[in-house]
C-alpha cells in the first residue's frame, strides 16, 4: 500500500466506512510499517489542530485549555499535555511519542449517536399537515402539500406569511423541534452535531424538465419557538447555527431515492431547531408532480473528549 492509498484509507477510516477486510489491512499496515504510523500520526495531529481552530472561530469563544509543561534544558524532553475536544476524524486515537520511537494504539471511545424522537411524524404515518409556518413544536406545517401512503407529497410553492411580497419559488414544509430537554446530552465543549436526514424521490419520467432541487435544512435558535412565525424568514440571520444539503434531479434515474443529510454544530444555548424540507422547480411556473419526501430523521452525535500527549525533542 503506497502513501497515497494509505492516506485515502485513513480518510475512510476517519469517516468509519472501512469494510472489515479494509480495516484489517489498514491496521496491519500501521503495525508493520513505522513510516505509515508516522504519516498517520502527523495527519491526525494536523486534523485536530484545524478542527480546534475552526470550532473556536465558529462560536467566537475561547476554549478552556489545561496546559502542563516541563521546560526543556539542554537535550531534555519537553512534554506538553493539552486537553482539547477531538474531531470525529480523530476520535478514538491515542498516540504516544517517546524519544525517537513511536508507540501507538487505537482505543475504543465511541461517538454517542442518539436518534431524536422529539422530531415527530418523520415517517409521515399521521395525516396532520397544517398550512403556514408552524406556531408550535411537533407538527409539520408549510406550503401546499399532502401526506399519502406514508410520504409527503409536494404540491405547490407558496410565499411566507412573514414576507407576503416575496416570490413563491419552492414548496417548503417545516417542523419546530424543542432542544432544551437534550442539554444534558450535549458536549460541554460544543462538539455535539445535529444531523437532519430525509429521503427524496422524483417520480417523473427520466429527463423531465424543468429540473427540481430538493433541500434539507436546519436552523438553531435561542428563545421562544412559538414566536418565530412572526419574523420568519427575516429572522434566519439570527440563527446560532445552520446546515443545508441539496440535490437536483431531472426525473427518476438509476439512483432512485436521494438521501440528503444536513449537519451543524449545536451551541450550548440553542433552545430549538427549525427543520425544513423543500422542493423547488428550477423553471417557473411549474407543477410539482410526483415529488415526495419521507423517512425524516434527526440525530444527535456527541464526540468524546480525550487528552492528547505531544512530546517534542
Amino acid at each position: 500500500m503506497n502513501d497515497n492509498d494509505f492516506l485515502a484509507q485513513a480518510m475512510r477510516h476517519q469517516d468509519g466506512v472501512l469494510t472489515p477486510d479494509e480495516l484489517a489491512a489498514f491496521e496491519t499496515a500501521m503495525r508493520d510499517d513505522p513510516a505509515k504510523r508516522q504519516l498517520f500520526t502527523d495527519t491526525q495531529l494536523r486534523s485536530m489542530a484545524l478542527h480546534d481552530r475552526f470550532r473556536q472561530e465558529a462560536f467566537q469563544r475561547d476554549t478552556d485549555t489545561a496546559v502542563c509543561e516541563s521546560k526543556r534544558t539542554d537535550r531534555s524532553v519537553c512534554v506538553t499535555w493539552v486537553t482539547r475536544p477531538i474531531a470525529a476524524m480523530a476520535a478514538g486515537l491515542v498516540i504516544g511519542l517517546f524519544s525517537a520511537s513511536i508507540v501507538w494504539a487505537i482505543s475504543s471511545p465511541k461517538t454517542t449517536t442518539e436518534r431524536l424522537f422529539s422530531l415527530l411524524n418523520g415517517s409521515f404515518a399521521e395525516n396532520r399537515l397544517e398550512r403556514g409556518f408552524p406556531h408550535q413544536t411537533g407538527f409539520w406545517s408549510g406550503d401546499e402539500a399532502a401526506i399519502h401512503n406514508g410520504q409527503l407529497r409536494f404540491i405547490a410553492p407558496g410565499s411566507d406569511s412573514g414576507d407576503p411580497t416575496g416570490r413563491a419559488i419552492s414548496c417548503d414544509v417545516f417542523q419546530l423541534v424543542d432542544l432544551r430537554p437534550l442539554r444534558h446530552a450535549l458536549s460541554p465543549e460544543g462538539d455535539s452535531v445535529l444531523e437532519l436526514s430525509a429521503d427524496f424521490r422524483d417520480g417523473r419520467a427520466p429527463n423531465t424538465k424543468p429540473s427540481v432541487s430538493f433541500f434539507g435544512q436546519l436552523y438553531l435558535f435561542s428563545g421562544d419557538p412559538g414566536s418565530l412565525h412572526q419574523t420568519w424568514p427575516q429572522s434566519i440571520p439570527e440563527a446560532l447555527a445552520s446546515g443545508s444539503a441539496q440535490v437536483t434531479t431531472l426525473g427518476s434515474d438509476a439512483k432512485g431515492v436521494r438521501t440528503l443529510t444536513a449537519k451543524c454544530l449545536v451551541p450550548a444555548n440553542a433552545d430549538f431547531a427549525v427543520i425544513q424540507i423543500a422542493a423547488r422547480p428550477n423553471l417557473r411556473p411549474a407543477k410539482l408532480d410526483e415529488l415526495s419526501a419521507d423517512n425524516v430523521k434527526l440525530i444527535l452525535k456527541t464526540q468524546p473528549t480525550l487528552p492528547v500527549r505531544i512530546v517534542q525533542r
